[in-house]
């Protein structure tokens, strides 16, 4: 039985429990030997949550249909139907690929659920932000195992999901998700409190992200997210000091590391070179992922300005014609906004962009006293995937990861509502237990 949420084994368990679905469902192990079989189940399982226990759980708690909740499940029809569509009506692919193709789709159903369970009280704020920092550091501590005690060669037969050869140099391809938020959790953290452990935290990961990470724009993105809540949290005067110190150390940093190890650096300033000038003048480069990347965008150009409004679908490798038809190294999902626009459309990019109307409107209703670290670290995690989408459109590919965040940010802002109408009518006003009124002082 669940004990109290500030501890005990009821809370534990729960907390592990919720820590193996958000794993499952960002399909970090998806490319890990022996786990392809172990994401297939959970497909399974997801679809089955979705069409039964959902709406069996919804009824027996009798809570009434949100209007987020019929977005998320017309955004997965949408996630499904529309792709397999396109395909065949451009390609002539069987719908049954299409479908099959999309299945990831139903990974909303963990997030229809804990919505579900942060509306009943049945789940908590602290829960959520427990199980996320455990996979951010657990994550962190896996792949830096890995990178000390296993040659990435030796791994290039299981696909380029785990281990990759494509720049010359077999490396790991990590997933980074919880990583990332564990960093814009302690990076906001310690801008609010101004306490020196979470900034040493925030360090760590930032530091395991910048090396580890290939794309150039993500790390662009993340500078303008940590710019834009410092621009927002601090004075003028304090603002313009904080980005004079933060320039500082970053040319300390970069003058050890050339100092270290010249050549890893000048090779990572060469990228960011190779990348801004596909960006700006289309040109081929050293780089070969970004030749890549200006393939796959002149590949998709034509069939973008064909279907502008519903987009040509996706194309599954498993079937027969699969590869022989636009080639085996193109993955919109690589190319942004315009792999969005060649996938879904014009109106598939909107039905998918508009789950970010949510995420305002929520935060709007929330007052200042509900601010709490995981809201702020669902606040820039949003806006940095809504800054990188230009180049990794995750809201449309993976959008199980924002609508995570989403959905914790929906039903803060009910339980703020339920709150204010108890005021209204006289009652005492109860929050939801585990969120953050406010945080210390700094010392």
């Amino acid at each position: 039985m669940r004990q109290d949420s500030k501890g005990g084994r009821g809370s534990t368990a729960l907390r592990i429990c919720l820590a193996l679905v958000f794993l499952m469902s960002w399909r970090t192990l998806q490319y890990f030997p022996g786990m392809h079989y172990v994401q297939e189940l959970w497909y399974v399982l997801c679809f089955l949550a979705l069409v039964f226990v959902y709406p069996a759980w919804k009824y027996l708690n009798r809570l009434r249909l949100t209007s987020f909740e019929i977005y998320v499940v017309v955004l997965t029809l949408v996630a499904v139907l529309l792709p397999a569509w396109g395909a065949k009506r451009e390609f002539g692919q069987p719908l049954v690929y299409g479908l099959l193709a999309q299945r990831a789709a139903v990974l909303t159903a963990p997030v229809l659920l804990l919505f579900v369970a942060m509306r009943s009280h049945r789940v908590q704020p602290r829960d959520i932000e427990w199980a996320l920092l455990s996979l951010g550091w657990g994550t962190l501590v896996l792949y830096s195992l890995m990178l000390l005690f296993l040659n990435p060669e030796n791994f290039l037969s299981y696909g380029i999901g785990f281990a990759d050869a494509g720049g010359g140099k077999a490396v790991f391809r990590f997933p980074m998700g919880f990583i990332v938020f564990a960093l814009i959790y302690y990076t906001l953290l310690g801008f609010r409190t101004r306490r020196t452990r979470h900034y040493v935290a925030a360090a760590i990961l930032l530091i395991w992200v910048v090396s580890s990470a290939d794309a150039r724009w993500f790390l662009v993105s993340l500078t303008a997210t940590f710019v834009y809540f410092l621009y927002q949290w601090r004075p003028l005067g304090q603002f313009v000091g904080t980005i004079a110190k933060g320039c500082c150390v970053f040319a300390v940093v970069i003058g050890f590391g050339y100092a270290v190890s010249p050549d890893y650096l000048a090779t990572r300033a060469a990228g960011f070179s190779d990348a801004f000038r596909v960006v700006f003048t289309g040109s081929a480069v050293a780089d070969i992922s970004a030749n890549i990347r200006v393939f796959e965008t002149l590949t998709a150009l034509p069939y973008i300005q064909k279907n502008p409004l519903l987009g040509n679908g996706t194309i599954s490798n498993q079937w027969e014609r699969g590869q022989d038809i636009l080639g085996p190294y193109f993955y919109p999902g690589d190319i942004g906004l315009i792999g969005a626009l060649y996938s879904v459309g014009v109106l598939g990019l909107v039905v998918f962009a508009y789950q970010f109307w949510f995420a305002y409107g929520a935060a709007r209703k929330l007052s200042r006293r509900r601010h709490s670290p995981l809201f702020d670290a669902a606040i820039g995690f949003l806006l940095l995937n809504a800054i990188g989408s230009i180049t990794a459109t995750e809201f449309v590919y993976f959008p199980e990861t924002t609508l995570l965040f989403i959905a914790i940010l929906v039903a803060l802002a009910y339980e703020e509502d339920c709150g204010r109408r108890r005021v209204i009518h006289g009652e005492q006003r109860a929050s939801m237990p585990g969120i953050t009124h406010g945080y210390p002082t700094s010392s």
